[in-house]
């Protein structure tokens, strides 16, 4: 924690006791005197939270609490017997003053500072960018229209043919078989035509020595 923080709590704690002890010791203004004295302690335990969380508005507060301070007691000089007292909180808030005023200077240079760097961020950033477009072509896409000559083709497939297997009567063999097949049997078909020998029926097939085939019933 800065030591600044400290500094400021010790201050606002000697101050709002030597306020107590100057409005007890005066009849006039009393009641008013006790009420600006708790608006002076809210307003000090304010500035020491938002102090101790680091929060930006906190030494503007504490420079706005010192400079009421400074003109109430300034106020109260001319009714206070203890002249040490009064010089005593007078130098407390001038320190306490000096302190807010240094930390808002500093806050507003961190500020700047920052601002600085980000702006100097953006401005290599820009540079790098326009780099990046000096090095790099640009890519142009046409759009390609379809010429008017274009003619699509189609291939058509050839269309299989159905061919119808016609109903042939009567029995076939092979030249050097032994058996007589009916035309739409498996054995039938594996015959080449050049060796297929035909007959009327089954009793001219097997005249000839042929025996039926199993497709044969």
């Amino acid at each position: 924690m800065n030591s600044k923080y400290f500094i400021i709590i010790i201050i606002f704690f000697i101050n709002l006791i030597g306020m107590i002890s100057i409005i007890f010791g005066i009849g006039p203004f009393f009641i008013s005197e006790l009420l600006l004295l708790f608006l002076f302690l809210v307003s000090a335990v304010i500035i020491v939270y938002n102090i101790y969380h680091n929060r930006e508005e906190a030494w503007i507060i504490s420079l706005l609490f010192f400079a009421a301070y400074l003109i109430n007691i300034t106020f109260l000089y001319f009714y206070s017997q203890n002249q040490a007292l009064f010089v005593l909180l007078i130098l407390t808030t001038i320190i306490g003053f000096i302190i807010s005023i240094e930390n808002i200077k500093g806050k507003i240079k961190a500020k700047s500072a920052y601002e600085k760097e980000i702006l100097r961020e953006a401005e290599e950033l820009t540079k790098a960018e326009k780099y990046f477009e000096e090095k790099t072509p640009d890519i142009v896409v046409e759009e390609v229209k379809p010429s008017e000559h274009f003619t699509e083709t189609r291939v058509k497939k050839p269309e299989k043919k159905k061919t119808a297997i016609k109903s042939l009567k009567g029995y076939v063999a092979s030249r050097k078989g032994i058996n007589y097949h009916d035309p739409k049997c498996r054995w039938a078909r594996k015959i080449l035509p050049k060796r297929k020998v035909w007959f009327k029926d089954r009793k001219e097939a097997e005249e000839e020595g042929l025996k039926p085939c199993k497709c044969i019933k």
